[in-house]
């Protein structure tokens, strides 16, 4: 067999062996339960006396939890305007800023559950500002 058929033979087994051995992709977390929810707004409001602090944080753990590969948009931002459903879900009106960030958003905040409903005192539409760490 000439030489070049078995380099060519190598290369293309090599780059086959390579596929296989690529890094697995990090598993995707299970939507917050209610309880893990009011138990990140009782570490987080405890000693304030803002009203609205626990749905502040329940929404802040809510999306965390859904938004798994965070750490790939490091640096970018995206403002999210959502407005409260019917349906018990939170629809996105518009994205604003990194494309690939802001698409992520729509889809995890899109596909949420169990996140709270905005209290009466609230407005039911919202802005939400995303800079991943």
């Amino acid at each position: 067999m000439p030489s070049g058929m078995i380099k060519s033979g190598l290369t293309l087994l090599a780059l086959l062996l390579t596929a296989c051995h690529s890094p697995p992709e990090e598993p995707r977390p299970v939507p917050a339960t209610p309880q893990e929810m009011q138990a990140w707004a009782d570490k987080v409001c405890s000693g304030r006396t803002e009203n609205n602090c626990r749905y502040f944080a329940e929404m802040q753990y809510g999306i965390q939890r859904n938004f798994y590969n965070a750490h790939r948009y490091h640096g970018r931002t995206c403002t999210v305007t959502v407005t409260w459903r019917q349906n018990g879900r939170y629809g996105v009106q518009s994205t604003r800023g990194d494309e690939q960030l802001c698409l992520k958003a729509w889809g995890v905040i899109g596909s949420a559950e169990n996140l709270p409903p905005p209290p009466p005192s609230l407005p039911t539409s919202m802005v939400i500002e995303l800079k991943p760490d």
